[in-house]
């Protein structure tokens, strides 16, 4: 009996997660991809450009995996010119940088590039809302 009740609590379940879709939580995330949705979280004090402390929370809109990970602003050392962030994870590293030519009506474009040992593996492009 209780074997069967587990059954159909996880069928239950996995019956939500595809009818909703993989999302990140109910609301907007703040990197809409084509394959990725990442929402990040500035830990750092209202305009420190140095912040060294930015979460990454994504999601892989194919296949549900998740990813958290921790990060760092990315600057221009000579003048503080905001670049974007970086995520470091082992061999990997998940830049997010704005396409500065780039703009919609809902926000400006960005890229994820995905690297492994300076290589890039992945790439995407969405909208940083």
């Amino acid at each position: 009996m209780k074997k069967s009740m587990l059954i159909v609590f996880i069928c239950m379940c996995s019956m939500n997660c595809f009818a909703k879709g993989y999302v990140l939580h109910s609301g907007r995330p703040g990197f809409e991809g084509q394959r990725f949705d990442i929402d990040l979280k500035y830990n750092c004090p209202e305009g420190e450009m140095t912040c060294r402390d930015v979460d990454y929370d994504g999601i892989n809109k194919k296949t549900g995996a998740r990813l958290h990970l921790k990060g760092r602003v990315m600057f221009n050392s000579h003048n503080y010119d905001f670049q974007g962030y970086i995520f470091d994870n082992g061999e990997y590293s998940y830049v997010l940088t704005p396409d500065n030519s780039k703009e919609t009506d809902s926000g400006k474009v960005w890229n994820l590039n995905v690297f492994y040992k300076e290589k890039v593996i992945a790439t995407d492009q969405g909208i940083m809302h």
